[in-house]
């Protein structure tokens, strides 16, 4: 039974207003009133320096505004098809360039804050440091993940030499060179091999629980983290490129020294922000998501994953009827989207496709969406781009966190390593048994938000027994659907991120170019096709004098180090 983990009150100060890099968020959150104004605080310390990162960086951790309606539906989501969009001239732009800029900001507005908490560690002296060395690695361990996170999408990036204006205050390095992205991931493997195991040999600071909100001050937890983040990124370069021999080697200790290197491979080491929506910090999942039409649109391509048996008919009174098979079917997609049958406006014949959220009516499809998102996909033949929206276990559940990292990606993870050999020996059976293990973690993640959850279509399945699963995730592996085991474990992988993690979805799906079947047409328009990487913001390149380093591959083409 998968324990619910509710985090302690945030009950410091958070200071950031007096050291931000000059950089806009994405989206803001309302502070309980027990806060101060964070602009207003003076006081700078290691520790508010530290929740300060956090901050900066939680845009992009958090199910809200800022990624539902800017980054994830509009940019990521649509490019690893875990989003839907229609079928026009410009369906690869993204239709908020902000948030992708906004990304860019924020991060060097948390690298500016953690310079300070560096240059203030550093002036400590050794008993001191002693004690404030976890607000160091943990807030690093979540500026890296970030920053990694943003080299994938634009690549070369400044870094070593960037933001020491506030330290120095030398103008001639407020603008600094681009590192590659290839030392800038070797950097951060190399600093996390060494950060993780100081988790559980530092002392625990008196205010650290208070000050973390993400883990609580949970040290264990933060190790897991640092290792499950190396594990990540060290796959991420094995496949091929500069990196290729270091992640493998990185891979291999690892996975053959668990004890040394122990990884969030358990539902209760889950990295998350617990969801606040009456807490200290005003978060909601899925906040804004049902504002706009195009964050409404889910991907056909799940669907038909998901729903592997190719029966469709919705003609049934029983809306289950003919279109979910238990046994056969993915038993996440009942949480995710809920079928109907609608009726062709243009020829009355029934599409068989549709999956709609209950929060809209099939009145609502027909009139206010039906014209233009769910035309397109009756013209074109093509369920890649159904007409849906999420609801029921997210939907508005206040119970369900933002996730940072959860265990299902580590299995998945492993399972690869073992399936590949990357760096270990080829093992099938090994493999089979992690990628059942993730299959089987994720289906009960799933089904755990909704049994928590307060969305109005919750409760409304029974979960899968653990026989169903097993036998379920048997038949996935087992299945002549794939191409190879690699397309069955990334598949599964690619399912489980769904519009959870959209953007490692992107990044697996350059990585290693499966799931095998989706389709990205070619189009007339500024962007031809799914880009490789997004261009450097227009701040950069009109502002950066070094921008002139890295101006020939500034194309939305060109290729990642790391990318088949």
């Amino acid at each position: 039974m998968i324990t619910h983990m509710n985090m302690k009150k945030i009950t410091s100060l958070i200071a950031i207003g007096a050291l931000l890099f000059t950089a806009s968020g994405c989206s803001e959150y309302d502070f309980d009133s027990k806060y101060e104004d964070p602009s207003k605080v003076t006081q700078v310390t290691i520790s508010n320096l530290m929740a300060g990162v956090f901050q900066k960086v939680k845009d992009y951790d958090v199910y809200e505004y800022g990624r539902f309606f800017g980054f994830d539906s509009q940019f990521v989501g649509k490019y690893a098809q875990t989003f839907g969009y229609s079928k026009t001239t410009d369906m690869y732009s993204p239709g908020y360039t902000p948030a992708i800029d906004g990304q860019w900001d924020n991060l060097y507005s948390a690298l500016a804050q953690f310079r300070k908490l560096e240059s203030l560690y550093q002036a400590e002296s050794t008993a001191e440091q002693e004690q404030d060395e976890a607000f160091l690695i943990a807030a690093k361990v979540q500026l890296y993940d970030f920053f990694a996170a943003t080299v994938d999408i634009f690549g070369d990036m400044p870094f070593s030499e960037a933001c020491t204006l506030p330290l120095t205050n030398d103008v001639s390095k407020s603008y600094t060179r681009y590192d590659k992205a290839e030392d800038i991931y070797r950097t951060i493997l190399n600093e996390l091999k060494e950060i993780a195991p100081r988790f559980r040999s530092i002392p625990t600071p008196k205010n650290f629980n208070t000050q973390d909100f993400i883990n609580g001050g949970d040290m264990d937890k933060w190790e897991r983290y640092a290792n499950s983040l190396r594990l990540r990124l060290a796959m991420r370069v094995a496949t091929q490129g500069a990196l290729q021999e270091e992640g493998r080697t990185a891979i291999k200790e690892i996975l053959e020294n668990p004890s040394t290197y122990p990884l969030i491979d358990e539902q209760a080491n889950n990295v998350f922000i617990t969801n606040q929506k009456s807490g200290q910090l005003n978060f909601t999942a899925g906040s804004g998501l049902g504002d706009w039409v195009t964050n409404r649109l889910a991907s056909g391509a799940i669907i038909n994953r998901m729903l592997s048996h190719g029966n469709y008919d919705m003609t049934s009174s029983d809306p289950l009827t003919g279109v979910y098979v238990k046994g056969e079917d993915d038993p996440r997609i009942l949480l995710n989207f809920n079928p109907i049958k609608i009726t062709n406006q243009s020829t009355g014949q029934l599409d068989e496709h549709r999956y709609l959220g209950t929060d809209l009516t099939v009145k609502d499809e027909l009139t206010e969406y039906y014209k233009s998102q769910a035309q397109d996909e009756v013209n074109q033949s093509n369920i890649g781009f159904s007409q849906i929206t999420q609801n029921g276990f997210f939907w508005q559940n206040d119970k369900f966190d933002m996730l940072i990292m959860a265990s299902p990606e580590i299995h998945f993870l492993k399972a690869e390593a073992y399936q590949m050999g990357y760096g270990i020996a080829k093992n099938e059976a090994k493999a089979k048994e992690e990628f059942n293990k993730a299959v089987t973690q994720s289906i009960n993640l799933y089904y755990y938000y909704d049994s928590i959850g307060t969305g109005e279509n919750c409760h409304r399945y029974d979960a899968p027994t653990p026989e169903e699963i097993s036998a379920f995730a048997d038949a996935k592996w087992n299945s002549t659907d794939y191409v190879d085991k690699l397309d069955a474990i990334i598949t599964q992988k690619w399912l489980h991120f769904g519009f959870l993690v959209s953007r490692e979805a992107w990044s697996d799906i350059r990585r290693t170019g499966y799931p095998s079947g989706l389709v990205f047409p070619e189009v007339a328009g500024t962007i031809s096709n799914v880009p490789n990487r997004w261009r450097y913001p227009t701040t950069e390149v009109n502002y950066n004098p070094y921008y002139k380093d890295v101006m020939a591959e500034d194309t939305y083409y060109n290729k990642l180090f790391w990318a088949k």
